[in-house]
């Protein structure tokens, strides 16, 4: 589900020319705007999305974003005019919201223990990179037979995704218990990790409690362990989009490629994704040895994922350079497309580690943490990205614009080793995360039948 809906967010990147024939698009500025406009729905959808999650239940959340995905991606190849065709875009972006930000919390449902749950994210991290590069080569290749046809593959993969999304059961406990609870006599609070939804209270009461809940992804952005992490997953994801755009500025200015073969120019980036994968169950190999062995470095929570995102900063921005100083007719064009690969390694390592992270250190609440970073990167993308691409390479140049996005990503490369060194003391100063461990100190003393249950933030 996760691979066909960032695969949806890059599409029309590859199919750009025979788009912009078929609505009359002339204006660099509005170019973009297939993109980005669904990126302005990832803002809206997890706002949504995440928090009813963590109230309704996870497969409501999935089922019902999937559908408006499915609906949506059929409207955008009979969308009248460019107005409508970009409305279905946001639509479409507000659906795909749903797997980013609420697989998180589903797999801290079912797998309690680190080292699974961390593989399954590590799994959902690899989607998220590889779909968005494989769209632009879909479209690249049928956009030859016409447009539409890069939606018609997509509703293909949207079908044969459904029979698996029908078959997924519910995860989330509270609702879980409630569903068991009528049948065995216990519907009770205390059975609840979750009361919002079952509690007897007042309209006014039950209003305020929506809001709570709908503006929880915004609220833990005050955190600093939040607020730094969205930053730099932040610059690393608009230039990763940045890049649908500048690759065919690059390639099919510099190397006179067609859209097609152009946009195979992203699959060194898919290999670094794939290694970037090696290279994280390589950690957890190392670092669960360092646990066993009692070592006293691996005891500390930050080094589980960490030093993971202090390796990616780094080849990220090392990527930038390469790229930037490659591209060039004198030299041949595999080089600067080798250039994908430690941007893939580099972007997959980063996200990664981060949101594996904020996952281990939020739990239940990691919907709504990972819903601050889809929010904050995606508002940001979608503004950022038709201003800049266009003027920024024609401008500058490759050369100096990747240069200068190279040496912002330097600037933000000490936030993960500062996260190690002050990790500790940011989770004892963050209230999600301290209720997270009350709310386990709780639900253990309930086991015992010695104390009541809590509500949520």
């Amino acid at each position: 589900m996760n691979f066909n809906v960032t695969l949806g967010s890059s599409l029309p990147s590859g199919a750009g020319e025979s788009l912009d024939r078929a609505f009359g698009v002339t204006s660099k500025f509005q170019k973009p705007l297939p993109v980005a406009v669904f990126l302005v729905g990832y803002i809206f959808g997890p706002i949504v999305f995440a928090p009813l999650s963590e109230s309704w239940g996870r497969r409501p959340v999935f089922l019902s974003s999937f559908t408006i995905y499915t609906a949506f991606t059929f409207g955008c190849a009979f969308a009248p005019n460019w107005s409508t065709f970009l409305f279905f875009r946001f639509m479409l972006g507000c659906a795909a919201a749903a797997p980013q930000t609420v697989s998180g919390g589903l797999f801290s449902d079912i797998y309690p223990e680190l080292g699974p749950r961390g593989l399954a994210v590590t799994v959902l991290g690899l989607t998220s990179n590889v779909g968005p590069l494989v769209g632009p080569i879909v479209s690249g290749f049928t956009a030859s037979k016409g447009w539409k046809w890069q939606f018609w593959v997509a509703l293909i993969l949207a079908g044969a995704n459904w029979p698996l999304l029908l078959m997924m059961p519910e995860t989330f406990a509270p609702v879980l218990n409630a569903k068991a609870a009528p049948e065995f006599g216990k519907m009770t609070p205390d059975t609840l990790l979750d009361i919002n939804r079952y509690e007897r209270t007042t309209k006014s009461s039950r209003i305020k409690k929506i809001s709570v809940l709908l503006t929880r992804p915004i609220r833990v952005l005050r955190e600093p362990l939040v607020f730094f992490t969205d930053l730099f997953i932040l610059y690393q994801y608009i230039i990763f989009f940045l890049y649908f755009g500048a690759y065919p500025i690059i390639f099919r200015g510099t190397y006179d490629m067609s859209p097609g073969v152009s946009a195979l120019m992203f699959i060194p980036t898919g290999i670094g994704a794939i290694f970037a994968i090696l290279i994280f169950v390589a950690w957890d190999t190392y670092h669960r040895r360092a646990v066993a062995l009692h070592k006293p470095w691996a005891a500390q929570e930050e080094y589980r994922r960490l030093p993971l995102a202090c390796l990616g900063g780094p080849l990220f921005a090392l990527s930038e350079f390469w790229l930037g100083w490659a591209a060039r007719r004198s030299v041949h064009w595999s080089v600067p497309a080798l250039s994908g690969v430690p941007l893939g390694i580099g972007i997959d390592l980063t996200f990664l580690a981060l949101n594996n992270y904020l996952t281990d250190a939020y739990g239940i609440y990691s919907a709504s943490v990972l819903a601050s970073s889809v929010i904050t990167r995606n508002l940001v993308a979608a503004l950022v990205i038709p201003l800049t691409t266009y003027p920024l390479y024609e401008t500058l140049g490759t050369s100096w614009a990747c240069t200068l996005l190279g040496g912002l990503c330097l600037i933000l490369t000490p936030i993960p080793f500062a996260f190690i060194r002050w990790g500790p003391v940011l989770r004892e100063r963050s209230p999600f995360s301290q209720k997270l461990a009350r709310m386990r100190e709780a639900a253990e003393l309930r086991e015992k039948g010695q104390g009541p249950g809590e509500e949520v933030l």
